[in-house]
C-alpha cells in the first residue's frame, strides 16, 4: 500500500509539471507525449502484472500503440515545421497527416490483438487476483493520460496541428476505455462475475475500432484535399459585404496543416483599370485573412467579356 501511495504522489507531481507546460509549442508537447506514454505503459504493465486481468492487459497493449504513435507524431511534427524548399514549395505539413493515418492503422491493429486475447481468455477463463490494488494503479495511469490529452488538445488548437489533435483524441479515448475497464473490474470484484474481465476487453476493442475509423476518416479527407465548408461560408459572408465587383465563382478550398488555401475567380467591370482591380483584390485579401487565420488566398480577376467570350475559346 505504501508503494501505491508513493505512486499517487508521483502522479500528482507529474500533473503539476504538465500543467506548467500547457502552453508549450507543439514540438515540446510531442516530446512530452512520448515520455508520458512510456510512463503510463509501465504503470499499466504493473497493474496487469499484479492481477493477471486480460482487461488490464488490453489497456497496457493500447499504451504500446500510444508510445509508437507518439514517436511518429514527434517525428512528423519536426518534419512539418521545416520551411518550404525547392522540392516542397507548399511546405512539409502533410507529414502530420501521414503520421495520423499510421496512428489510426496502429489503433486498429491493437483492437484486433485485444479482441483475440479476450476471446482466448473467454474460452479458457483465468480468475484475476489482487484486483483492488491493480485498479488503484490503473487509475493513476488513467489520470496521467487525461492530463496529457488536455495538454495535447490545447496545444493542437493553438498550433493547428492535426498530429497533436489525433494523439489527443487517441488519449481521450484511452481515458474513457480505461475508466470503463476499471469500473467493470470493480463490479467483477464485488460480484464475483469474473467473466466480465474478457467481456470488458472486447468492449475496449470495439471502442478502439470506432476510434481508428474516426482518425482514418479525418486524415483521409485532408490527404485527399477535401474542401473546407466552414471557411467557404466565411469567404462568402466577407465577399457579400464588399462592393466593386460583379460576382465571384469557382471557389476552391483545401487545408494543409494549419493553413487554409483558397482560390476563386473575381469578375469585375470591363472598364476597371488594372490598378483598380489590384486595389480591390488587396482589400478582399486583407479582409479574408483577418477573418480566417492562416489563410493563403489566390484571386483570378476577369471581366464580363472573358466570361461570355473566353480568350481561349475556338
Amino acid at each position: 500500500m505504501d508503494q501505491i501511495i508513493k505512486s499517487i504522489s508521483l502522479a500528482v507531481n507529474l500533473k503539476s509539471e504538465i500543467i506548467i507546460t500547457a502552453f508549450m509549442d507543439k514540438r515540446h508537447a510531442a516530446g512530452l507525449a512520448v515520455a508520458g506514454g512510456i510512463a503510463v505503459f509501465l504503470i499499466k504493465a504493473v497493474a496487469f502484472g499484479i492481477s493477471g486481468s486480460v482487461a488490464l492487459l488490453s489497456d497496457a497493449l493500447e499504451s504500446i500503440v500510444n508510445i509508437a504513435a507518439s514517436i511518429m507524431m514527434l517525428v512528423s511534427v519536426h518534419i512539418a515545421l521545416k520551411p518550404a524548399d525547392e522540392n516542397h514549395k507548399y511546405g512539409h505539413y502533410k507529414a502530420e497527416n501521414i503520421s495520423c493515418f499510421i496512428e489510426g492503422v496502429l489503433v486498429l491493429i491493437a483492437a484486433v490483438l485485444i479482441f483475440w486475447e479476450a476471446a482466448q481468455r473467454l474460452l479458457s477463463p483465468i480468475e484475476p487476483s489482487n484486483l483492488n490494488y491493480a485498479i488503484v494503479v490503473s487509475l493513476i495511469a488513467t489520470a496521467i493520460n487525461g492530463i496529457m490529452a488536455l495538454v495535447l488538445l490545447r496545444t493542437s488548437r493553438a498550433s493547428g496541428s492535426i498530429a497533436l489533435e489525433g494523439d489527443a483524441k487517441h488519449l481521450f479515448s484511452d481515458v474513457v476505455s480505461s475508466g470503463g475497464v476499471v469500473l467493470g473490474l470493480a463490479i467483477a470484484s464485488a460480484t464475483g462475475l469474473m467473466i466480465l474481465d474478457p467481456l470488458i476487453a472486447m468492449v475496449v476493442a470495439v471502442l478502439l475500432v470506432k476510434m481508428a475509423y474516426d482518425i482514418l476518416k479525418k486524415t483521409a479527407q485532408e490527404l485527399m484535399d477535401c474542401n473546407c465548408p466552414d471557411e467557404e461560408k466565411i469567404i462568402d459572408n466577407v465577399l457579400s459585404e464588399i462592393n466593386g465587383y460583379i460576382e465571384y465563382h469557382d471557389l476552391k478550398t483545401r487545408r494543409t496543416g494549419n493553413t487554409i488555401y483558397a482560390e476563386f475567380h473575381l469578375c469585375v467591370d470591363g472598364k476597371c483599370t488594372l490598378a483598380e482591380a489590384h486595389h480591390l483584390t488587396d482589400i478582399i485579401e486583407e479582409k479574408l485573412k483577418n477573418s480566417i487565420p492562416g489563410l493563403s488566398v489566390m484571386i483570378h480577376v476577369e471581366t464580363e467579356e472573358e466570361i461570355v467570350h473566353p480568350l481561349h475559346s475556338q
